[in-house]
């Protein structure tokens, strides 16, 4: 892990304002959090975080991508999602001010900003819109984890994973937006199936299903969905 602690404040606000719910901060407390920001580059595999560690910091994601994931007793990694430019890691923890629950390492080479979670307490207590922002961004999180845990009741496979990719789509603002657009996932097979807790081969099965109807495009680390409004009617079509 390479810490820079001297970049130019105004490169690190550019960066903080990745954040949707930063953005709009006020320039002066926008300066406070630049003050207490370190930017760190990490190699491929890297950890940042491990599971049962407390946090002090929120993990800002500038470059490259982070991995969630949990290892069980039996020493088998389960991963949980991933997460890219802009998106946050550690709210709850720092919020909480309690241990992580996840492992989060870099998937290549990835480059995060770590902010202080005093410095964003602090700024939290003083101004209202970020606390509302706050509240939209977990009860968002919560919708997107209820409707994955009602899908292993409501879908098949298939349906499982569509739900899978939409809230990834979501994640990246397409929903709401540009919900007509393709959007381009970078995962791997083997994570998607993972996440799903199924094997690769019965994954294959229902990829080629959504391939032949046009709704997914698959290559080597990469999902492509060509168009989220049809993988979306697609899914509604089967409750």
């Amino acid at each position: 892990m390479t810490v820079h602690t001297h970049s130019p404040p105004p490169e690190l606000r550019a960066d903080l304002a990745l954040v949707p719910w930063l953005r709009d901060l006020p320039a002066l407390l926008m300066d406070h959090l630049a003050a207490h920001t370190n930017r760190v580059h990490l190699q491929d595999g890297e950890p940042v975080s491990r599971r049962g560690q407390f946090l002090t910091h929120l993990v800002i994601i500038t470059q490259g991508r982070l991995a969630m994931h949990i290892i069980g007793r039996t020493g088998r990694r389960h991963v949980l999602g991933q997460l890219q430019r802009g998106q946050v890691f550690g709210l709850i923890p720092v919020v909480e001010q309690s241990s992580g629950i996840y492992n989060a390492q870099a998937q290549g080479a990835s480059e995060v900003l770590l902010l202080e979670g005093d410095a964003f307490m602090h700024v939290l207590n003083q101004h209202m819109p970020l606390a509302r922002a706050l509240i939209e961004v977990l009860c968002a999180r919560s919708r997107r984890l209820q409707d994955f845990l009602a899908a292993r009741n409501l879908y098949p496979l298939s349906g499982q994973l569509a739900v899978l990719l939409l809230n990834a789509a979501q994640l990246h603002g397409v929903e709401g937006t540009l919900s007509d657009s393709a959007i381009e996932l970078k995962v791997a097979q083997s994570d998607l199936a993972d996440m799903l807790g199924v094997s690769r081969q019965s994954l294959n099965t229902e990829i080629k299903k959504l391939e032949t109807l046009g709704l997914l495009n698959v290559a080597y680390s990469k999902v492509q969905i060509p168009n989220v409004a049809r993988l979306r009617d697609w899914l509604a079509a089967q409750e």
